[in-house]
């Protein structure tokens, strides 16, 4: 059974204590260019995200204290060279590859977010991802 949902896209927000290292960072990854930062300086786009919706930075002035208990899972072709593209950029390495192959890594400000060169269906049924040649 299917119904209509209400949205129409997701857009995420991520707090940060300061802009440039970490829309350098997200741009980097997204292969975008940081929009404006705007709204008084509280708030900076990085663009779109596929299949639609847009990361946007929120300035705010505490520091990240806890672990997230909402984060991005991202897909990549290769986790190693993904690993090795963060690292690059001022993030970092949070754990090992787990059963899989997924790995948490962060941005230079420790917000975490998971990669992994896989896809999951909606039953929790792993697909491998195919490497673009």
């Amino acid at each position: 059974m299917s119904s209509a949902g209400i949205f129409r896209q997701i857009h995420i927000t991520l707090d940060v204590n300061e802009f440039d290292a970490v829309a350098r960072f997200w741009a980097a990854l997204l292969g975008q260019e940081p929009g404006p930062v705007r709204s008084g300086g509280e708030y900076q786009t990085i663009g779109e995200l596929p299949g639609g919706g847009w990361l946007t930075l929120q300035k705010v002035p505490e520091l990240k204290t806890a672990k997230l208990r909402m984060h991005l899972d991202l897909v990549v072709d290769d986790v190693d060279s993904a690993i090795a593209k963060i690292v690059g950029l001022g993030g970092r390495q949070i754990s090992e590859p787990r059963v899989g192959g997924g790995v948490t890594v962060a941005d230079p400000e420790g917000n975490e977010f998971c990669i992994g060169a896989f896809q999951r269906d909606r039953k929790g049924v792993r697909t491998p991802v195919e490497k673009v040649q």
